[in-house]
């Protein structure tokens, strides 16, 4: 009988110290299932991929999740959809779109999905995201050069009217040029006709078309337009970033239209342009880019204002300008 309790006791232990299945973490109560995929396993650097993630719960049940994204994976802002199933339950469907900057294997770190019912309860669990890779483009051997892409378009360009603003402005200027250098011709051709007759000849008054008179006669065109609808809006900033640029370019010397608004501050003060100037610049710049790439449209009243610092920025621009004050619209330069 001794002998049957000892084996009795041996066989106990070794059923308790074999080695048995890993259970997989169950979601709590009001979580009725989870799901995480990845929309691709394999990608290139810069390529999108989306990480879906798929709770259902009953309807009392509210979940929220938030990603922790590496410095080198950018996450894009969530997508939130839910779907009611039968039998009062809801599918909550949480989708952000991951672009990695890193080669090689992907692991991201679980993250936590917290939940709340409406009689108060609250908890919280981790979901795992699946393993992506990151493929390189060519071989680590590969040094030979390829020709670029062909440019695409993409979401957040200038709109179609710029190109066309831009040239009808550079053809209204030169337009301008040739009228002004004709009515000269003539002035100096009547002239010479008289003096060669002997009458009294008038003293021709030559007008001259410079930076500011051009700045300012397409800043004038702006009056009378109506800012009712984003069309007006985005043709009114558009054209004053590109007379301001225009002007600045003429009266400094370098090619603002290739510049950042930051790269135009900084050459600006290290062309000798005071430091505040330049930021009034940059700070009217920055508004007209919100207007017309990001659709952020001000008030009549601070639109009306935007219009005089313009004003305010090509009388300050000029030779022996002076340091302080606004220049009201249509007063002479």
């Amino acid at each position: 009988m001794r002998a049957l309790a000892v084996a009795a006791v041996l066989l106990a232990l070794l059923v308790a110290m074999a080695p048995r299945p890993a259970v997989a973490q169950q979601p709590p109560a009001p979580i009725l299932g989870v799901e995480v995929t990845m929309s691709r396993a394999q990608l290139n650097v810069g390529d999108r991929v989306l990480l879906t993630l798929r709770i259902k719960h009953r309807s009392d049940v509210a979940v929220t999740a938030n990603p922790d994204a590496p410095e080198e994976i950018e996450f894009g802002k969530p997508a939130v959809t839910t779907l009611a199933l039968p039998d009062g339950v809801v599918q909550t469907t949480v989708t952000w779109t991951v672009q990695p900057f890193v080669l090689g294997p992907i692991a991201l770190r679980a993250f936590p999905v917290a939940w709340v019912t409406q009689d108060g309860r609250t908890g919280r669990f981790l979901v795992q995201p699946p393993r992506f890779e990151v493929q390189p483009i060519r071989a680590a051997d590969d040094v030979g050069l390829r020709p670029l892409k062909d440019p695409v378009t993409v979401p957040g360009g200038p709109p179609a009217w710029l190109k066309p603003t831009l040239i009808g402005l550079a053809l209204v200027v030169s337009l301008a040029a040739v009228v002004v250098l004709a009515w000269l011709l003539v002035r100096w051709a009547r002239t010479f006709v008289r003096r060669r007759r002997g009458g009294a000849a008038d003293v021709p008054v030559p007008v001259v078309v410079t930076a500011e008179s051009s700045a300012r006669e397409s800043l004038d065109g702006l009056t009378g337009l109506v800012l009712r609808d984003a069309e007006a809006f985005e043709q009114y900033y558009g054209t004053i970033a590109v007379v301001v640029r225009r002007y600045l370019s003429e009266r400094i010397g370098f090619n603002a239209h290739a510049l950042t608004t930051e790269e135009l501050e900084r050459r600006m003060t290290a062309q000798g342009v005071d430091r505040w100037q330049a930021r009034l610049v940059g700070g009217l710049l920055e508004r007209c880019d919100a207007a017309v790439y990001a659709h952020r449209f001000p008030d009549p009243a601070s639109a009306d204002h935007d219009l005089t610092v313009a004003y305010e920025i090509v009388e300050l621009s000029r030779p022996g300008a002076p340091r302080t004050g606004v220049i009201p619209r249509g007063a002479t330069a």
